[in-house]
């Protein structure tokens, strides 16, 4: 009764220890090999609850309920976790500042560097910017 107890809470947390590496996957197909050993440890921890009660003396046990609905409600979170997962919004973010910014800062840079130079070949009588007003 105790193996079966501690194997339900031991998939459990496997199938907790599952998520955030999920969530950072970039590749559909790595994510499928994830979900599916969530779904195996998730089958195992269905069969451990049943298996549980069908033990006499747990048979409408309140613990047992309890345990029972809280991992439903865990299946329902982990569900709506992996629906978001695979927007992968976090990760096309993360693509966007490392790439993409980088390459439009050096094109915003170019474009402020041909400006100052065209405002420092376009003099303006009393505005020396920065050079001396009478070179020697």
């Amino acid at each position: 009764m105790t193996s079966l107890a501690f194997g339900a809470e031991v998939s459990a947390l496997r199938i907790q220890a599952l998520l955030p590496p999920h969530i950072a996957e970039a590749s559909d197909a790595r994510m499928d090999e994830l979900e599916a050993l969530m779904a195996r440890e998730d089958e195992q921890v269905r069969k451990n609850l049943a298996d549980l009660g069908a033990f006499r003396t747990l048979k409408g046990s309140a613990d047992l309920a309890t345990g029972t609905s809280r991992y439903a409600q865990f299946r329902e979170l982990k569900s709506q976790i992996l629906a978001l997962s695979r927007e992968n919004t976090n990760v096309r973010s993360l693509s966007i500042s490392l790439n993409q910014k980088r390459k439009v800062m050096f094109s915003c840079q170019e474009a402020l560097r041909q400006l100052q130079e065209a405002i420092l070949n376009e003099p303006i009588e009393g505005v020396t910017y920065g050079r001396p007003a009478r070179p020697r």
